[in-house]
């Protein structure tokens, strides 16, 4: 792991090297899928990226390693590149939290905000589509929303966009009863 301050000013490097919005979109990708291979653990159960990061190896071997990687997931090679620096400066650990703000600041620059409704039972498409365009309407982005399914809320939704959350759950509102209850039976 490496500091978050850290890992967003790497991914704000990536993020100055694609030169349009498509080329940054395929770096999300690209930079998603690498970030999520570094995490994955070897057969002695530590991540890739921890052991690229240890030096165990010389330098050359880690950066084989990484372009290997690289290939296989088919990156650009602005990427691979990026991967290769990333790896050389010994950060190749932070790969996965690069990847995540790198994902935040592409979408900040192409005017989208990523949004999830949790719901008890699976929504019906069009239920999320106006729950969709009522967000896009409020905020004025584009959204790119998520659904899930969580019984425990017994019903209503959800709904988290960016870092606001507004739980309107049936869980959440008998929480809310039940802390008023226990508060006027204190006084």
């Amino acid at each position: 792991m490496i500091p978050g301050n850290l890992a967003k000013r790497y991914a704000r490097a990536l993020l100055e090297l694609a030169d349009s919005p498509a080329k940054r979109d395929r770096f999300d990708q690209d930079i998603s899928s690498l970030g999520e291979a570094f995490d994955s653990l070897d057969e002695m159960g530590t991540p890739l990226g921890r052991v690229l990061e240890a030096g165990r190896f010389p330098l050359e071997a880690r950066k084989g390693i990484a372009k290997s990687v690289c290939q296989r997931v088919n990156c650009d090679p602005m990427v691979s590149r990026f991967v290769e620096y990333v790896v050389e400066q010994g950060r190749s650990s932070g790969l996965l939290q690069m990847a995540r703000h790198y994902r935040d600041l592409a979408d900040e620059a192409a005017g989208r905000l990523r949004a999830t409704i949790t719901s008890a039972q699976a929504l019906p498409p069009e239920a999320a589509q106006k729950i969709k365009t009522a967000l896009e309407k409020s905020t004025g982005k584009t959204i790119m929303l998520d659904t899930e399914v969580d019984p425990e809320i017994i019903g209503g939704v959800v709904t988290q966009v960016g870092s606001f959350c507004l739980d309107r759950s049936v869980k959440h509102q008998l929480e809310s009863l039940r802390a008023n209850l226990k508060a006027s039976a204190a006084s």
